[in-house]
Formats: structure tokens, C-alpha cells, sequence
């Protein structure tokens, strides 16, 4: 590993995707077969050196540690999930500033050891993404589309037996001013059991409060203006729906050099700020998502 270190280390970043080719074969055929590794690999290359060299992030990335780099390339391989974009976007390149030690001899204001920080790149993996991983790990069969809820419809969510349960009636037509109150997601299971996730307004105000910690004081404005969270956007609150709607399930294995998005919304993740120059607007998933399975 040391070799490989100074190897990648006094190499280019775009040289990176090359100096892991034989591993990232052997990886990728161990887990999805041999016949498609080297196309894969090529496809794979030429999309993470196009990010490096002209994506939103190219400016962080040249910033970026080495090693995190090759990581991030060997979680393509690992994960079988590719850069590709469009409507099934599964994941994207991105730079989040780690913590990876303190300094003892610098102390912030509250007079702790200051913090020590490092530019990485990781994969980021989107909903569906995760979708993806989770249905090859066994965990779920499909996701139906995310669900809009308004204070005008009828809507009950419980459990029954043990079960869940979910009753949702579209108001129609919608009163002028009818104000989104939850969106919810049905999970179909591999056993042909449901489950369901409701993002509400307990939930979305929560989610708000975490942006506008992430953005010094100010919050997403797909979050909306009002103090409820009604006016949020709706398209904006579908992807987030589909982001958490894994919360309560076993947490997957993906290895080093990734992270899911929904990683992004959680407390715990303030430690490892996100240093991107673009906003969750650009991995919004419309109404013709792919979540419709």
C-alpha cells in the first residue's frame, strides 16, 4: 500500500482512474462478472476524469487528497454504480471538507484542540441509488413513486396488527391554497410485505433547520418561506422523501470513498461539512423519476 501511495500521490489526478485499472477489474468481475469489467472500467474513467476536468466541482476537486480520489474511483467498481446522468442518475463525484485529526497546539474559541480538515472526494450515492443497493441486497423489491399530501386530502398513517397502514384520499379538485402537509413513499418488499415513509411537517421543518445550519443561517429556499413548511417545493420534497425513506432499515455496506445523500440531512454529518458550489436543486427528481417501479 505504501508503493501505492507514492504512486498516486506524485500522479495527476486524472492519472488516478489508470493506476487503479487492475484492481478495479478484478473487483468488478469478482462481484459482476468478467464480460462487461473493461467496458465498464472505460466508461467509468472517462466520466470521473470529464468531472474532474469540467464538473460543478472541478475547482474543490483540484483541492482534493489523492488517495480520496482513488477510493472514490474503486467505490464505482465495488458498488456497480455509475457517473452517468440523466433521469437515473446514481451517483455523483463531489468534495467534502473532513475532519481527520486536531491541532494541539490551536485552540478555537471555546478553547478546544482547533480542528484539522481535509479536502476529500467521495461518491455520493442518490436515491436511487440506494434503491438499487438495497435490491440487490435482498432488503426490498421496488419503490413506488413519492406521494404529495395536501391539508385538503384525507390521510391516515398507523399500524394495524403490527403492520403498517396508510389511507390516502386526493382531494378533487384542490381548494385554492390547499398547503402540502407530508409526502410518503409505499417500499414493497421482497416478501411481498409493505412498508411505508412519510417525510411530514414535523420532519420537513427538522430538515430545514439542519440546512440552515449546513448554510450559515440560511436555509435551502426549495424549502420554501413559510414558518410551516407548506410552500416547500414539491419536486424538492419528493427527492428528500425517497432519501430517508431507508432511515429505519439495516445500514448497507458500501465500502470506502461514498456516502449516501441523505447523509447530507443528518446532524451527526456536521463534522464533515459538504464544500460543494452546487445545491440539492440540481439532484431533484421530478414527477418522471425513476422511483416509479
Amino acid at each position: 500500500m505504501s508503493d501505492l501511495f507514492e504512486k498516486i500521490k506524485n500522479s495527476s489526478h486524472e492519472e488516478i482512474p489508470n493506476i487503479a485499472h487492475d484492481k478495479f477489474i478484478e473487483i468488478y468481475s469478482q462481484k459482476f462478472g468478467g464480460e462487461e469489467a473493461e467496458t465498464f472500467f472505460e466508461e467509468q474513467k472517462n466520466l470521473f476524469i470529464n468531472e474532474l476536468m469540467y464538473g460543478s466541482y472541478k475547482a474543490l476537486l483540484e483541492k482534493a487528497d489523492s488517495m480520496s480520489l482513488y477510493f472514490a474511483f474503486m467505490f464505482l467498481a465495488i458498488n456497480g454504480l455509475s457517473l452517468e446522468k440523466g433521469s437515473t442518475t446514481t451517483c455523483y463525484l463531489e468534495c467534502r471538507r473532513v475532519k481527520i485529526g486536531e491541532d494541539p497546539n490551536r485552540k478555537n474559541a471555546r478553547g478546544y484542540n482547533e480542528a484539522i480538515y481535509q479536502n476529500s472526494a467521495v461518491i455520493t450515492i442518490t436515491g436511487y441509488g440506494e434503491i438499487i443497493l438495497r435490491q440487490r441486497a435482498g432488503q426490498i423489491k421496488s419503490v413506488d413513486s413519492p406521494k404529495i399530501v395536501y391539508d385538503c386530502d384525507t390521510f391516515r398513517y398507523g399500524e394495524s396488527g403490527g403492520r403498517p397502514t396508510l389511507v390516502w384520499e386526493k382531494c378533487l379538485p384542490r381548494p385554492n391554497g390547499s398547503k402540502v402537509i407530508a409526502c410518503y413513499v409505499r417500499i414493497i418488499k421482497n416478501d411481498g410485505s409493505v412498508d411505508y415513509f412519510v417525510l411530514d411537517t414535523d420532519e420537513i421543518l427538522r430538515l430545514k433547520q439542519y440546512s440552515e445550519k449546513f448554510n450559515y443561517g440560511k436555509s435551502n429556499a426549495l424549502y420554501g418561506k413559510l414558518e410551516d413548511g407548506s410552500d416547500i417545493d414539491t419536486g424538492f420534497l419528493k427527492s428528500k422523501t425517497v432519501k430517508h425513506a431507508f432511515k429505519g432499515y439495516p445500514k448497507l455496506r458500501i465500502g470506502a470513498g461514498g456516502a449516501f445523500e441523505s447523509e447530507k440531512d443528518t446532524e451527526q454529518n456536521f463534522e464533515q461539512e459538504v464544500i460543494s458550489q452546487t445545491t440539492d436543486q440540481e439532484h431533484v427528481n421530478t414527477e418522471d423519476d425513476p422511483f416509479n417501479s
